[in-house]
């Protein structure tokens, strides 16, 4: 018996212009681990729509893989492959899990020993058991007794419901209520006609049997769409559960944020993509003893006279690469105004950076370029001599690193609490305060972002390469120049 629409409460409604608290920075951005079959041959089912769904709703995919499709066969992966794709994941920081049906039992075993040690970090777990001819009698039982009991939502086909009838007399909500005793917050059932009903349990004994009636109805069987869509939104972590499901009924149906007016939600951006491949620089950086003498104020300023005379070589080298990206622009007004605007930055800088450090003039005749500075800045002059649209792209992305990782570190810093008593390491953070520099570089991220809009998966992979090869030149950058500085 339905007793109530399912409906937001008016107060949860305020919480949605707050989704996005995880993204302030514009970089990071939730992770949703998504286990279950690959199918390149559909767009309805498995890891596709996973991926296409998260990007959409501002977080990022880590799929982990345990059936391949191909044509009309499926086929299981050893349970030894699943366990290499989880294993590395223990220490990962994890939003949101969405399991898919799973085609075998040794595969549901897998997927609750991992559920079982990450159960302390509390990552809502939304589960899948539809219609697919994988689920047969053995791995449902598995997946009710083994994985069940993890899960913040299970989402339940009317088929399912019927395997587990204890008689034909027995109710689907009886049924659900039942699931519901074995450790879930909610159950989501569809039934044939594509109506979904939801029962929460929110320790209130009435509720946990009776449904309530989702607004919308399905158009198809799938329900894979209504699984990727609340996990993600789940992922944000500012949501309530009634919210999450609610949310995820209707953008599963509509496909579309611009028909909810409440999300307030931005897709997962080429940009944030790069910075999650190169998240592990990020933190090696701040590990540095450069950064972090630099900022308890026993850095030798001897070791930071050295850093400046190699930022200097840098710089004269950046100049080259603008000089070269300005020359071959795409025509693109806003790309080539930013391009000479960063020019004559770079040739102000250029012009002062020894004085301001009380540094006489030097070349490489004098003091020589510390390897790092070698290879960061024949990549550089490298990139700034190729043309065509995506070698503006290419150079683009070569110079945010730089601007981008000093940002990340002035902000650490900043967030530290500490302040350098020595005057130009406390000038250093001073300088991240600025809000214009902020704005800066949130255009200069917006315009990768719409320039990559344009790029192939290809040419992505191949930008992302460079973007990781730059951030692992800046990690170099930083530790020749406190290795080699020792001994200027």
């Amino acid at each position: 018996m339905v007793t109530a629409i399912f409906n937001i409460d008016r107060m949860e409604k305020t919480l949605m212009s707050t989704i996005t608290k995880k993204s302030l920075d514009g970089l990071s951005v939730p992770t949703v681990l998504c286990i279950g079959v690959h199918d390149a041959t559909s767009h309805t089912i498995g890891s596709v729509v996973n991926i296409s769904i998260n990007q959409k709703l501002g977080c990022r995919t880590h799929p982990v893989i345990t059936s391949v499709c191909t044509g009309q066969n499926e086929i299981n992966l050893p349970t030894s492959v699943i366990s290499c794709q989880l294993q590395p994941l223990r220490q990962m920081l994890i939003d949101s899990i969405n399991i898919d049906a799973v085609g075998c039992v040794e595969s549901v075993e897998e997927i609750r020993e991992f559920l079982r040690n990450l159960d302390s970090k509390k990552s809502p777990v939304v589960l899948n058991l539809n219609n697919e001819a994988r689920l047969n009698d053995d791995v449902l039982q598995a997946t009710i007794d083994s994985i069940l009991p993890f899960c913040s939502v299970v989402i339940i086909t009317h088929d399912v419901i019927k395997c587990l009838r204890s008689n034909e007399q027995q109710s689907m909500q009886n049924v659900a209520s039942k699931l519901l005793t074995m450790g879930p917050e909610a159950i989501v059932v569809q039934d044939e006609n594509g109506q979904r009903y939801v029962v929460i349990n929110d320790n209130n004994e009435r509720s946990q049997s009776s449904y309530s009636l989702l607004p919308t109805r399905s158009h198809n069987s799938y329900t894979e769409d209504l699984s990727a869509a609340i996990a993600a939104f789940l992922a944000h972590g500012n949501l309530t559960l009634s919210t999450a499901i609610a949310y995820g009924d209707s953008y599963s149906t509509a496909r579309e944020l611009h028909q909810l007016p409440d999300v307030r939600i931005l897709p997962y951006t080429f940009v944030q993509e790069m910075w999650s491949f190169v998240d592990d620089i990020h933190k090696r950086i701040l590990t540095l003893p450069f950064i972090n003498k630099m900022l308890d104020s026993t850095l030798n300023e001897r070791i930071h006279d050295y850093y400046i005379i190699q930022d200097y070589y840098f710089f004269l080298d950046r100049g080259y690469m603008l000089n070269g990206l300005v020359n071959h622009c795409i025509h693109d007004t806003e790309v080539l105004e930013f391009l000479k605007t960063q020019l004559e930055k770079n040739k102000k800088y250029i012009n002062t950076i020894l004085v301001d450090n009380n540094l006489p003039p030097c070349d490489e005749n004098t003091i020589e370029k510390m390897p790092a500075c070698v290879y960061y800045t024949r990549m550089m002059r490298e990139l700034g001599e190729h043309r065509g649209i995506l070698a503006t792209i290419a150079g683009l992305v070569g110079l945010l690193p730089c601007t981008l990782i000093y940002a990340k570190v002035g902000d650490w810093m900043i967030e530290s609490g500490i302040r350098p008593t020595i005057k130009r390491y406390a000038d250093f953070i001073d300088a991240y305060y600025d809000q214009a520099r902020h704005d800066r570089l949130a255009h200069f991220i917006e315009l990768i972002n719409r320039l990559a809009n344009n790029c192939s998966h290809e040419q992505k992979l191949k930008l992302k390469e460079i973007f990781r090869q730059i951030c692992e030149y800046e990690y170099a950058f930083w530790d020749d120049a406190y290795q080699y500085g020792m001994h200027y």
